[in-house]
């Protein structure tokens, strides 16, 4: 019991000090009114809600090269479909190599990405699934 009261007084004094030293003044903290926005302007929260894929477009003046001749390996499963291989650009022509892919449903087709010629330049459209 008379260990707890000196860590009390300890507690205790230490926090006047503290409070003193600081001049006694405490700011609150700002509050803010318990509805913020209007009802219409609420955030709704849809946790069911599908991932946003987020894509950017690339355009360059360049025409890509040929497609490379790709053997493919045996499917690792049944349902598997093969993605073709395509040119990417990263401050140059890159080859991405195809691969094997399960469709996210049953009866999907994969529908390769290719480029496009728009005036001079060249358009990257994303291959998917349909």
């Amino acid at each position: 019991m008379k260990r707890t009261e000196i860590l009390l007084t300890l507690l205790a004094t230490t926090t006047l000090v503290l409070v003193v030293a600081c001049g006694g003044k405490q700011e609150a903290s700002p509050t803010l009114p318990e509805r913020a926005l209007p009802p219409s302007s609420q955030p709704a929260v849809s946790p069911a809600a599908p991932p946003q894929v987020v894509t950017r477009t690339v355009v360059i003046t360049q025409p890509p090269p040929p497609p490379l001749q790709e053997t493919m390996t045996m499917p690792p499963s049944s349902g598997s479909v093969w993605v073709p291989g395509y040119w990417s650009w990263n401050n140059g022509w890159q080859w991405v190599a195809g691969h094997w892919e399960l469709p996210p449903q049953r009866m999907s087709a994969w529908v390769p990405g290719q480029w496009t010629q728009q005036g001079q330049d060249w358009v990257w459209l994303p291959g998917h699934w349909q």
